[in-house]
């Protein structure tokens, strides 16, 4: 840039210089001209206050041309040209490459501003209702509900010992959730960013003795004083009141943008991993990591090049050897167990700014990115405690609590006892494109994953002889996997009505239920299994969830999992689901900005099962295939019908800009065969409100 700097200086400098020589030129290039004839007619004097002395000077000089010759001219204003259109086209370089690293995936915020500490974050409340989530059908194969029903009359137990939902099953409630984002800026080129939750999912009015407490013998109706407190180990909350969940430092260098910590994780659609920060989302990809984000010009433009380092797991830890657990430092027990990620993203990435400045413009903004994660676990101890131990323990290994009340020992040097290990060799190669065009009235987005790896040696749940949960290994599991998903929007109306559809499918497994990576989406903490599974079998055809492998020949994984904050509807693939897998949908949708501030969103998403066998409705039957031996004339057949259900959703959201939103849901599922016989239509309402600072 100093070099095309000095050029275009250097030329409008000259500028002057050769204009003058040119007209200095002018008379002596012609020194044949006769003078032009005199006039006829003198003109008429002036006055002498009008006439101005002559300096012998200005007599000597010659008369000025009134234009520089065309040529000369045309050649300078080219040269100019040129060099104002290098030098812009290289400032425009350096400032995309240094937005690119500041504004990547998403994940890295914009520069620091001139104030040490920034405070973004939001406080929001909401409330839900869960109506007939359980579809008021029986419990499936493995004796499992879709949905928890209500404690109170929500299942009856029939004749043949099988749980059936009783009638409309509602849930209504309400909770809250403080997010604090502060931002250290340490200097110009160095930020501290964290994330901290407070009163994270909070549910309103839990926390407190029953308002009616028959256990109290001396007062059973505490109707005075403070009501809402938090107490140590509370036995109603399912997490602490405050929750540190992200902590990551960013350092600007003079080649690219380093990043270490504990930070989110962002990349294209969300399909394969997202951050998950929308104010109404609950869940998001939290990783340990180390980045480094570097800047690159090649032929196909400005791109940026991320080498990713990411520690998944650990395993056992070690507290530490000399004060114990709780403070010093934990270390890793085992190297062996720790899982670690290798990955690299390239991308060429138009920052908000730029998106806008080319969309005024008329012009087409592309992006498009590739992300490859290596994966790799080489033991696992599957039945060893979570929790640190202390070094010289004994780990028995055969149940997490005899890990962590494990004695300290007092001498650090005796051997441990190691629990039982799995060589479980797993390895698993991650692919994910990801492209994007803009123009000023429409968008098309996609972005495509595969998977491809194995595990050495995977075990499933199991019962031994005297009934106790154990391991059972199953050999090698490979994994091939893949999932896509294409978006598109059309303004039909700039700024009033907009057009929008959505195609996802991920790939299925043809093991019995949807593999979710859940044995159930209902906690039987308070309502039993209606009939648990026999000598610890694996779930039938059937049954709505289910390991994926295991199965008589069964050897791989093959159902791909979208990223469970991944928001496609409401209710079947947020709640029933939990995410999208083994099943592909369609979803049109529509926006219309109602006033400044307030739209309306509306969808239509209609889904099906990629496979008979995962859907609950599937059975097991004997079909005959012919005579002969029992053995030979029968086959084990799984099928059902594949279609899941035709969803409607719609959303009212206002923005006033000054940092309040508010919204209303309303959706409504009609099941279809997929998801059984008899199965009622169910219905969700929510709403929301939140300050975001």
């Amino acid at each position: 840039m100093p070099r095309l700097l000095a050029a275009a200086l250097a030329a409008l400098l000259l500028l002057p210089g050769a204009a003058r020589a040119q007209a200095a030129a002018a008379p002596r290039a012609a020194p044949d001209e006769k003078p032009a004839p005199a006039e006829k007619s003198p003109p008429p004097e002036k006055p002498a206050s009008a006439e101005k002395p002559v300096t012998a000077e200005k007599a000597a000089q010659p008369e000025v041309a009134p234009e520089l010759d065309a040529r000369t001219k045309e050649a300078i204003q080219k040269a100019v040209e040129k060099a104002k259109d290098d030098l812009r086209n290289e400032v425009r370089a350096e400032i995309q490459g240094a937005q690119s690293a500041a504004e990547f995936m998403g994940a890295v915020a914009e520069g620091p501003k001139l104030q040490f500490l920034q405070l973004d974050g939001y406080f929001r409340v909401r409330g839900q209702l869960f109506d007939d989530f359980a579809l008021r059908r029986s419990a499936d194969a493995s004796g499992h509900f879709l949905f928890p029903v209500p404690l109170q009359g929500g299942a009856t137990l029939q004749s043949d010992g099988t749980y059936a939902a009783k009638g409309r099953s509602t849930f209504s409630d309400a909770n809250m959730r403080l997010r604090l984002e502060p931002t250290i800026n340490v200097s110009e080129h160095v930020r501290v960013k964290a994330q901290v939750d407070v009163l994270d999912n909070y549910v309103l009015g839990s926390s407190d003795p029953q308002l009616w407490d028959q256990s109290n013998p001396l007062y059973p109706a505490p109707l005075y004083g403070s009501s809402r407190r938090l107490t140590a180990n509370d036995p109603v909350a399912d997490r602490a009141p405050i929750l540190p969940k992200r902590a990551w430092a960013e350092v600007q260098t003079p080649v690219g943008l380093l990043s270490f910590g504990r930070m989110p994780s962002e990349w294209g659609l969300g399909m394969l991993t997202t951050a998950g920060g929308g104010i109404d989302d609950d869940l998001g990809d939290t990783f340990d990591r180390i980045q480094f984000a570097l800047p690159l010009s090649t032929p196909l433009g400005s791109l940026t090049l991320v080498p990713i380092l990411d520690f998944d797991n650990t395993g056992p830890l070690y507290t530490d050897p000399h004060q114990g657990a709780g403070v010093g430092q934990p270390f890793v027990a085992e190297s062996g167990s720790s899982g670690r990620t290798y990955a690299i993203k390239v991308a060429r990435i138009d920052t908000p700014d730029e998106i806008r400045r080319k969309l005024e413009r008329g012009d087409t903004s592309v992006s498009f990115g590739g992300y490859y994660n290596y994966r790799t676990q080489r033991y696992n101890y599957p039945t060893t405690c979570s929790t640190a131990v202390s070094p010289g323990s004994a780990i028995s290994g055969s149940t997490s609590t005899s890990c962590a009340d494990a004695p300290p020992s007092s001498d650090v040097n005796l051997p441990v006892t190691p629990s039982p290990s799995i060589h479980t060799s797993a390895y698993a190669h991650v692919f994910d494109g990801w492209f994007r065009i803009l123009r000023p009235r429409w968008r098309i987005e996609l972005e495509a994953a595969g998977v491809v790896g194995s595990i050495g040696q995977a075990s499933v749940p199991g019962l031994d002889g005297a009934g106790n949960p154990i391991s059972v290994p199953v050999g090698k599991v490979n994994l091939d996997q893949w999932g896509l998903v294409l978006q598109g929007d059309y303004q039909a109306i700039p700024g009033k009505l907009l057009f929008g559809g959505e195609f996802g499918i991920a790939s299925a497994d043809s093991a019995p239920g949807f593999g979710t990576g859940t044995p159930s989406l209902v906690d039987t903490t308070y309502l039993p299994i209606s009939t648990p599974l026999a000598n610890g079998a694996l779930p039938p055809y059937g049954s709505f969830q289910g390991p994926q492998y295991g199965q008589a020949g069964d050897h791989s994984i093959t159902n791909f999992r979208f990223n469970p904050a991944y928001r496609v509807d409401m209710i079947l693939f947020r709640y029933l689901l939990g995410e999208v897998t083994e099943a592909w949908y369609l979803k049109p949708r529509v926006r219309w900005d109602v006033l400044p501030g307030l739209h309306l969103d509306g969808a239509v998403i209609y889904s099906q099962a990629l496979n008979g066998g995962s859907v609950p409705a599937a059975v097991s039957r004997l079909a005959s295939v012919g005579t002969g031996p029992a053995s030979d004339a029968y086959v084990l057949q799984k099928a059902g019908p594949k279609p899941l259900g035709l969803e409607l959703d719609t959303k009212l959201t206002l923005e006033t800009g000054e940092g309040f939103i508010a919204w209303g849901d309303m959706a409504v599922l009609q099941p279809l065969g997929g998801l059984g016989p008899g199965a009622s239509r169910a219905w969700y309402l929510g709403f929301g409100l939140a300050a975001k600072f």
